[in-house]
């Protein structure tokens, strides 16, 4: 899995291969439940010697393949800076990929040190992303991203979208490298044909368009009583809204909210009977844990996203609504049209299975770290 005839030369990996053990710091704010296992298979590769280091109090209590370091940080305004001397640890490893994040002036401003010996790989989006903006809306801000990582030795991004705009910007091509946001699915029930609800996920954050789902399902109900079931999975700010809002229009037989659930086993349960996964204003890793399970994914066209939603290829794989109307009438074609969604359901867990797993996030990491050495 190390070497990827499409993005390297076999000379470049075999140079590589001749080389020590390459001892790499990944820097994050904090290790997530969805990075962990690629973190583990990053650490298991035999030329990596691999160390996470976070700025979280909370050490990793599960198993893993890499050597953790807990760091700390302090706060002026919006800008973090870390209590560590940060370059003194960097200075220890061959290789530091850290956060793309100009909000982290400690890890940004690594690409300006002197005489630094290792290698400086900045991971990240790529553009802005946010709650308040949507994908690469707000751009005010880019000139001083490009100054920053214009100075690193390469750049790995969530999405295929960035590169183009990078290079635009004077960015080298081939300094520039895609490891796809994914998550890790683990199967234990087959796909059943019998598929009788659909499914929210996520924080309940009035951004992210629960009320339009809502609304949007009453209104398709009405015309059709025996539509699927509407499950919401998850917690957060608008939980007792939502549930009053269900109440008031007796809604409680069809639409249920089961809370926050982490226990990747019990969620496979409801992804196995799922006919699709709605979100209409975000589209994020939910995007790939549905697509893993083979349940297709919808959402609006301008949805709040890291780049996950570039993964749904409407019509084939979720689908991708304008409009209020449109979603009432893709709501009620979960009905009337089921093999269509059984269909892109297939299709999901397809483009799943060949593009997206957790070891193909993982071999841009591994290409990018190939190049940073090899490359002349």
């Amino acid at each position: 899995m190390f070497f990827n005839d499409d993005n390297q030369n076999w000379t470049g990996f075999l140079s590589f291969l001749a080389m020590p053990i390459k001892k790499v710091l990944l820097i994050q704010n904090k290790i997530t439940l969805y990075n962990l296992p690629i973190y583990n298979i990053l650490g298991r590769e035999d030329q990596i010697d691999l160390t996470i280091a976070h700025f979280d109090s909370n050490p990793v209590k599960t198993e893993k393949s890499f050597k953790e370091i807990l760091l700390h940080f302090w706060k002026v305004g919006p800008i973090f800076f870390s209590k560590e001397n940060l370059f003194r640890i960097c200075m220890q490893y061959d290789v530091i990929i850290c956060m793309a994040d100009i909000h982290w002036f400690s890890l940004m401003s690594l690409a300006f040190r002197r005489n630094r010996r290792f290698k400086l790989i900045y991971w990240g989006i790529g553009v802005s992303a946010s709650y308040a903006n949507k994908y690469d809306q707000n751009t005010k801000w880019d000139f001083v991203k490009f100054f920053f990582m214009k100075r690193a030795d390469a750049l790995i991004f969530y999405s295929s979208y960035p590169v183009a705009k990078y290079i635009r910007h004077g960015f080298e091509k081939k300094k520039l490298f895609v490891a796809h946001n994914t998550v890790e699915v683990k199967h234990t029930l087959e796909i059943l044909p019998q598929k009788d609800s659909i499914l929210f996920i996520g924080m309940l954050y009035n951004e992210k368009g629960v009320f339009e789902l809502l609304t949007a399902y009453k209104s398709a109900y009405i015309e059709n009583e025996n539509l699927p079931d509407l499950i919401i999975i998850g917690d957060g700010d608008e939980f007792t809204n939502i549930a009053a809002w269900i109440d008031e229009n007796n809604l409680k037989h069809k639409i249920i909210m089961k809370g926050a659930i982490y226990d990747d086993i019990v969620l496979e349960q409801f992804f196995h009977r799922s006919i699709a996964c709605i979100s209409p204003n975000q589209a994020g890793l939910s995007v790939l844990k549905s697509m893993g399970y083979g349940v297709p994914f919808i959402t609006r066209y301008d949805s709040i996203t890291g780049g996950e939603r570039f993964n749904i290829i409407n019509n084939e794989t979720g689908l991708i609504f304008n409009n209020k109307e449109e979603l009432i009438s893709i709501i009620r074609d979960m009905e009337q049209k089921r093999d269509k969604f059984l269909r892109m359901g297939e299709n999901s867990k397809k483009f799943y299975d060949n593009y997206r797993r957790p070891d193909q996030m993982v071999q841009g990491f591994l290409d990018a770290i190939i190049f940073v050495f090899t490359d002349r």
